[in-house]
């Protein structure tokens, strides 16, 4: 256990060797997002180390079952926006958390078209292995989603009462995924609930400290 946390680490741009891999780690993390937003899972898969794992809305387990799952999906049809990503370095170890707004494929709510918009934070965990960084780890830390009609103006036929049982930081995520048979658990991080953001920092810090 460390009381230090990896977003202390101060950006220190003299260390060259981790200036590179910085470069690497953030072409590695968007190349990721590009194969998965256009259905490369060969090359999402190629990614990530052979026990890595993923915990997101829909899927918790590894990340050789979650690939399985996107090409039968052929991906859901969900594509991701990145603003930036910030990366920390620790010898082999580093951490990445990339904010993106996730675009879920176009649906129907009674009839009605409606985008759904989830803006989220990324987290992920990598290793340098032979050489080589991969991703270890997969978290999505939510922030708040919007379910928005494509024709503006149009109110939205809303079952506002199931929709305030959901976690405020993906309500909008839950009550689409419950109309597609889909479940999410009340436990994901998420900024609504500080606590669950602060386990998964303090489990990472940890880690890159150890």
């Amino acid at each position: 256990m460390t009381d230090k946390k990896f977003y202390d680490a101060p950006l220190d741009q003299t260390d060259k060797q981790a200036l590179a891999d910085r470069a690497e780690i953030r072409e590695l993390l968007e190349y990721e997002r590009y194969t998965r937003d256009n259905g490369l899972y060969a090359q999402e898969a190629a990614c990530y180390s052979d026990d890595a794992q993923i915990h997101v809305s829909w899927y918790d387990g590894p990340a050789k079952g979650y690939f399985e799952k996107l090409a039968q999906a052929n991906g859901g049809g969900s594509k991701h926006k990145i603003n930036y990503t910030t990366v920390w370095v620790n010898g082999t170890k580093a951490i990445g958390e990339m904010t993106v707004m996730m675009l879920s494929p176009r649906i129907k709510l009674d009839g009605q078209a409606v985008d759904l918009h989830s803006y989220a934070r990324i987290f992920t965990r990598l290793e340098k292995q032979n050489g080589v960084w991969k991703i270890l780890s997969g978290d999505c830390i939510y922030e708040r989603d919007e379910l928005v009609p494509v024709v503006p103006g149009q109110p939205i036929k809303i079952d506002t009462q199931e929709l305030a049982s959901y976690r405020e930081s993906y309500q909008g995520l839950c009550y689409v995924l419950a109309r597609t048979g889909l479940k999410s658990s009340a436990d994901l991080p998420g900024d609504d609930k500080p606590v669950t953001v602060e386990k998964v920092y303090a489990d990472a810090s940890n880690w890159f400290f150890a």
